[in-house]
């Protein structure tokens, strides 16, 4: 999660910098963004993310809901376009202060009622999961019931795996008990090992302080991805070049996937379009192929997915 004080007008003040070219190549090739949040009236709407993304091909998005409802409401207005997850723990059964995150438990979804999201087919994702935001590490018992559910049921679970915003770049009263340390990548090591089928991306990578620990993490557990949000988008180029390069020379190209974080689709396309050792092939597996892989997406979606990049 990330502060989304750049807003909307963020994604129209970059489409001047996207060339015709660049359009059309992403146009050819069909997008899923795994790391996208629900966000009320005064901020993004449903409509407008929809418009982004038939504008950029981006033929799904992973989509977490701090407000189950608003996430629910999402996913009405274009089912085949999102899946959904909860966006969990929220500081006292806020999100951040902005609108209710599960306050009836404080903050958390009530396990029961999850279960049945995902047997009944309105989720099938677990995340964001914020317990950077909440104070605690992934090990804490509170977290254990969650992850077990996700295991069981096959449920792919983003977590934050970063340090986040500075102080000064937080929401007004987010989140008091904010440990920066929580998003080492590394703390997940026990969760994997208890729990050896789960399947966890790391939402931004590991960020800047933990990139290395990200890397480390992915080669020891075949089973963890990583989404390089924010540093794609408002983090120098350099930056994320250098960081993406480290992991393509660590061999973890099947294993990265393409997140916008509520930030423009053009500015993460062009970074990723203008790297220079980037194949053609290794482009398509982090905009689609990995993602699709990784949420077992049937050969039907798949195949409806990049016919619609053929008419």
């Amino acid at each position: 999660m990330t502060t989304k004080t750049f807003g909307f007008s963020i994604f129209l003040l970059c489409f001047s910098t996207i060339t015709f070219a660049q359009k059309q190549s992403a146009q050819r090739i069909p997008i899923i963004d795994v790391h996208l949040h629900a966000t009320n009236e005064n901020s993004t709407t449903a409509e407008q993310v929809l418009q982004q993304m038939e504008e950029f091909n981006v033929v799904l998005a992973v989509l977490s809901g701090a407000d189950r409802k608003l996430a629910a409401a999402w996913k009405t207005n274009a089912s085949e376009k999102f899946k959904i997850g909860p966006s969990f723990p929220c500081t006292d059964g806020m999100y951040p202060r902005i609108y209710p995150c599960f306050p009836e438990n404080e903050g958390w979804p009530d396990i029961d009622w999850l279960r049945k999201e995902y047997e009944d087919g309105r989720m099938s994702a677990m995340g964001e999961m914020l317990y950077v935001y909440y104070g605690i590490s992934p090990t804490d018992k509170k977290l254990e019931p969650y992850f077990k559910l996700a295991e069981e049921l096959s449920i792919p679970v983003g977590v934050h795996a970063g340090h986040g915003p500075p102080p000064q770049a937080r929401m007004e009263g987010c989140c008091p008990n904010f440990n920066e340390e929580m998003g080492n990548p590394l703390l997940l090591r026990p969760v994997l090992d208890k729990y050896p089928d789960l399947k966890i991306w790391l939402m931004h990578g590991g960020e800047i302080n933990f990139h290395d620990q990200a890397i480390q993490l992915m080669k020891e557990y075949p089973n963890v991805y990583a989404d390089m949000s924010i540093l794609n988008s408002v983090m120098p180029a350099e930056l994320h070049t250098r960081f993406l390069k480290s992991f393509i020379d660590a061999g973890l190209e099947d294993r990265l996937l393409f997140g916008s974080d509520n930030l423009p689709y053009g500015l993460i396309i062009n970074r990723l379009e203008s790297v220079d050792f980037l194949s053609d092939e290794q482009l398509q597996k982090i905009l689609y192929d990995n993602a699709a892989r990784f949420f077992d997406l049937s050969e039907e979606t798949i195949a409806k997915h990049n016919g619609e990049t053929e008419r």
